[in-house]
């Protein structure tokens, strides 16, 4: 047993099902459908199938996943971005390449509220690239510039992706928010090092001056109520108050009390629009994770991350060398496939392997995993983030690809400081708590 039946049993019918143009969870629950047919068990594939999927996701921790989603469309049909990139925009669009600081800059502060990359780019996308293109900077930089920030949206806590990765690895779910903190600063300092240096180079945007500490204040007492929402979620789930589940429900509850006495543009159509488009996201996302949870487990039953660990053993028995094999290999098929199966398939089968075999940390793993495969998104040719982004900005792929490059390079280094230096992601959860 292991890849000999695998392969041509799982791995074929998939890859035949994804060249078909089947989408993906569709082609996951398939080709375990096959395998399970071809296999002989005893118990009729469809009714384990079944089975498997539904335990996959009947997880307390999965509750807070609708928790989250409910509380990013809500953000977005109160129109609370606004706020964020006026305060950005105070902060840093001063700087030369300032709306592409500010687009960085609203990336992070909504990724403290939502957690959705595709949300990210859906809201700040449309306003900013626009407002970018009129200040003379170019159409493919404005595009790059959107879509290498719209990934910090599922790496500065809280974030979908850890609920669910954390559900299914059994990895402690408020100690990944805190293990992302880091990074995803990191990674938000790095873009905006690289737009600095390209935008001064080319002469990008129009300079302005900084208005001064009132008017900076000013726009910080507007954007308050709104940026209170991360502040109160994550302290409050890392000095234990509630947990991301209990967060998550009074995230919903805090941005409706927002919208109706904050803001007052709370209405009963955007409350019944959110919930529609929760119910939605949720199951997509809970449809990929429960396929590819059996894929996975198929694979595990059969001994392939015994098997993986020996091939990367017969490569080198350098440890910094198998981490780096691992990194470029996660780059490869987050081109390719769905960055949520993936980590779902390729979490279990790695994680022996990383956490067991090369003594890497739990939470150091899990948020390799997570940022390696999301720069998949942004990866030529097949990259999601760029297909979204380059309509947009109405310019070509081609083109947004190029110019993607630069920060696409800038994030890989920060993602090898989390792979080689464990205290990019283990300092803030050890300061916490979460790490004795």
């Amino acid at each position: 047993m292991g890849m000999e039946v695998i392969g041509p049993f799982l791995l074929l019918p998939f890859a035949v099902f994804l060249v078909l143009g089947i989408p993906v969870a569709v082609s996951i629950g398939l080709s375990c459908v096959s395998f399970l047919t071809l296999s002989g068990a005893p118990i009729p594939p469809l009714s384990l199938l079944a089975t498997e999927m539904y335990d996959s996701v009947a997880k307390y921790a999965l509750l807070a996943l609708p928790m989250f989603v409910l509380t990013g469309e809500l953000f977005n049909r109160l129109n609370l971005t606004d706020k964020l990139i006026d305060l950005a925009r105070a902060m840093v669009g001063w700087l030369r390449g300032g709306l592409a600081h500010v687009n960085i800059l609203t990336s992070m502060f909504f990724a403290g509220i939502s957690g959705s990359i595709f949300g990210d780019i859906a809201s700040i996308g449309t306003v900013l690239i626009p407002s970018m293109v009129r200040e003379r900077y170019g159409r493919a930089f404005s595009a790059a510039v959107t879509a290498s920030s719209s990934i910090i949206g599922a790496i500065i806590p809280p974030s979908t992706v850890m609920i669910i990765i954390g559900a299914h690895l059994d990895i402690s779910v408020g100690g990944l928010f805190a293990a992302g903190m880091l990074p995803g600063i990191l990674i938000g300092l790095a873009l905006m090092i690289t737009a600095f240096v390209i935008s001064s180079l080319r002469g990008y945007g129009e300079m302005h001056r900084f208005e001064g500490p009132i008017a900076l204040g000013i726009s910080l007492a507007k954007a308050a109520p709104t940026l209170l929402i991360p502040v109160g979620l994550i302290s409050g789930i890392l000095l234990g108050i509630f947990t991301p589940t209990e967060g998550g429900a009074a995230a919903v509850i805090y941005t409706l009390v927002v919208g109706a006495v904050v803001y007052r543009n709370l209405t009963f159509d955007k409350i019944w629009a959110a919930l529609r488009s929760t119910v939605v996201v949720t199951a997509s996302a809970l449809f990929i994770v429960s396929t590819a949870f059996v894929f996975s487990r198929i694979m595990t039953f059969h001994r392939v991350p015994q098997e993986l660990l020996d091939l990367l053993l017969s490569i080198s028995d350098e440890r910094w060398l198998i981490i780096l094999i691992v990194l470029v290999f996660f780059i490869i098929v987050g081109t390719f496939m769905d960055a949520l199966a993936n980590m779902i398939i390729l979490g279990p089968l790695l994680y022996p392997v990383m956490v067991g075999g090369m003594g890497m940390h739990e939470l150091q793993f899990g948020m390799m995993l997570i940022v390696g495969l999301l720069l998949g998104l942004l990866t030529p040719p097949l990259g999601i983030c760029l297909f979204m982004v380059t309509p947009i900005a109405r310019t070509t792929l081609g083109q947004t690809t190029a110019a993607v490059l630069p920060f696409l390079a800038a994030e890989f280094v920060v993602l090898l400081l989390i792979a080689y230096v464990p205290a990019v992601t283990l300092t803030i959860p050890r300061w916490v708590g979460f790490i004795s």
